[in-house]
């Protein structure tokens, strides 16, 4: 199987695939050609086909193939993954070899013997200056050393090696889906000759897009409902082939994954000419202030059983001008990514809110703090605001400034207000702008983040509200936390199926360690429904909800598949380094599979 292996993996990275690309669909292709050439699909070929993903702008496909086993049982086992994979422009000059597995490692074998030749250039260089100074100079032992000097030294060492597989997708994730394509391919062939083990069937299926927004896993859950009651299947065991890493105490299996949402800040300030700076609020102060209190803050950092998922981090941050002038800025927006294992987007909005409160007074704070330097600095006098000073800024009766109002608002809550003033107005505006936004998103023109900022700007200009204040949303995508333990009804099947998978692993020669989440997010999110969380306020809080993006939550809830993520031993994915290790993959991997195949039902 070693061979078959190798073989399919160099024809699946032979072909881009490139997430959210008109290439992606060539992987599909290339998958379901491989499936047709298998026996069992020849003797059985209503057994294999694509679907197109509803609503799918890009046409893409889920490809699949179920093979089953010969003891009529309904129980059956998935092996999934991703066919897409991420740019190659990290390869720089390499890029064209970028998907040709045995011509890169070739490319980097010639670049690592270029740098040995000169590295020991250079240290004959620095022992020739040592010698004249009667001594061996400190960089000769430097360089001799290596790792100082190259902080990627392990990389070279794996490419001498000979023991890992470079290219881009190679670990993420083709590497799993050619040992999984090979292991259905060994038992279609054991079922067509009477030989095969299995108490039940194995389903393989592939999706597009989960290095974007998971349109293809967060489609195939219709399909797998369709599939489950025409072919009287019950889901036991779904294995995502990701790749994994390994260290000292065993490969990492993981039980569940993160959760992941994208909120988005909008600012509304005050513009003011810079030479009259006070008579503003400057949007992007604010929305700094914000960033200040939330980026890498600990306490949205969640803890389960000693693990902890990272704090939230900002992707995007700027101002709304569309042209330069010497204003203060009006509004700035952005948006951050927010990791959870409990927390729901309701209460992780509540939090932003108080954020947003600090955020606004803390600026305001700020202002009249500088302003009052300033005045020291002039004796006393006062810096005057100009005539045009707004009526909401009132005076005490010594003539005193009160704080300026401002307002943190959520997206439901804008809209509401906007529903309040003219109904039936506003949700045929809405509808005409999100149309517009979801068709610049389906030409390429925009993203769903960016077209967020400008579907919660257009909708705040609609509203007339001119005063400070901050509105929160949320864009796509959203990632479930999902772990296999905790869904209704099957609460600790998770580490029930690890035991099993660690006694297979083993025997195969490859130690596992178990691991609650998987905090790199992954397709696992859309598997089931776990715990108390509740997303019934997060499509009012998402402005693009509707029928360019969803998450069907009832039919993730039917299905409730105890799920793994369970792959070959990967390094630097996403890198130009990226490499899958070849024992990990070509035998230890197939073992597995073919056995919990056999054995998990």
């Amino acid at each position: 199987m070693e061979e078959k292996v190798y073989e399919y993996l160099k024809a699946l990275v032979a072909v881009p695939g490139i997430s959210d690309t008109d290439d992606e669909k060539m992987a599909a292709e290339r998958i379901g050609e491989i499936l047709k050439e298998q026996s069992n699909f020849q003797v059985y070929p209503e057994n294999f086909g694509e679907i197109m993903i509803p609503g799918d702008a890009k046409k893409r496909p889920l490809v699949y193939g179920l093979v089953r086993g010969n003891k009529s049982s309904g129980r059956t086992v998935i092996f999934t993954g991703h066919y897409d994979v991420v740019g190659v422009e990290d390869y720089g000059p390499l890029k064209p070899l970028a998907f040709s597995m045995e011509e890169l490692k070739a490319a980097f074998e010639r670049e690592y013997s270029e740098r040995m030749s000169r590295r020991m250039a250079e240290v004959r260089s620095c022992e020739d200056a040592g010698e004249m100074h009667g001594r061996e100079g400190s960089s000769a032992a430097t360089l001799r050393a290596g790792s100082a000097h190259d902080p990627e030294e392990d990389f070279w060492k794996d490419v001498v090696s000979g023991e890992w597989i470079f290219g881009r997708g190679a670990a993420d994730m083709k590497g799993g889906l050619a040992a999984g394509l090979a292991v259905l391919d060994e038992i279609g062939e054991q079922v067509l000759d009477g030989t095969d083990r299995l108490n039940g069937n194995i389903l393989f299926l592939v999706v597009p897009d989960e290095e974007s927004y998971s349109a293809g896993m967060r489609g195939a859950a219709g399909f797998l409902m369709d599939l489950r009651e025409r072919e009287g299947l019950s889901y036991d065991l779904l294995i995502d082939l990701e790749p994994m890493s390994r260290d000292e105490e065993g490969q990492e299996v993981f039980l569940g994954s993160v959760g992941k949402c994208m909120p988005v800040v909008l600012v509304q300030g005050r513009t003011a000419h810079v030479s009259r700076c006070f008579d503003g609020i400057n949007a992007v102060g604010v929305l700094g202030r914000m960033f200040e209190k939330t980026e890498l803050s600990a306490e949205f950092a969640e803890m389960f059983d000693g693990e902890v998922c990272m704090p939230p981090t900002w992707l995007n941050f700027r101002d709304r001008k569309r042209e330069y002038d010497v204003s203060v800025p009006a509004r700035a927006a952005g948006y951050l990514n927010v990791l959870s294992f409990r927390s729901g987007p309701e209460e992780i909005i509540e939090k932003l809110r108080e954020c947003g409160y600090e955020a606004f007074s803390g600026y305001i704070d700020k202002m009249e703090e500088e302003r009052k330097k300033l005045e020291g600095k002039l004796c006393g006098r006062r810096i005057l605001r100009t005539e045009n000073v707004p009526e909401d800024i009132e005076r005490t009766a010594g003539g005193q400034e009160k704080k300026q109002d401002f307002e943190v608002l959520s997206f439901a809550e804008l809209a509401e207000r906007c529903r309040e003033k003219d109904s039936d107005g506003f949700e045929r505006f809405f509808r005409e702008q999100k149309t517009q936004m979801e068709q610049k998103i389906q030409n390429g023109e925009t993203n769903y983040p960016q077209a967020t900022i400008e579907l919660m700007t257009e909708v705040l200009d609609w509203s007339g509200i001119t005063t400070p204040l901050m509105v929160l949303g949320f864009a796509p995508p959203l990632y479930p936390a999902y772990h296999s333990n905790q869904m209704a009804g099957k609460e600790g099947v998770g580490s029930f199926l690890f035991r099993k998978i660690k006694k297979v692993s083993e025997n195969a020669g490859c130690p596992v360690k178990k691991v609650h989440y998987f905090t790199g997010i992954s397709d696992l999110s859309y598997c089931g429904v776990c715990g108390e969380m509740d997303f019934s306020g997060y499509a009012s809080e998402t402005p693009l909800w509707g029928d360019g993006y969803r998450v069907d939550f009832k039919e993730i809830g039917k299905l409730n598949i105890p799920a793994v993520l369970l792959g070959p031993w990967g390094k630097d994915i996403h890198r130009r380094t990226e490499r899958v290790n070849r024992k990990s993959l070509l035998v230890e991997l197939p073992e597995i599979l073919l056995e919990l195949a056999e054995t998990a039902v």
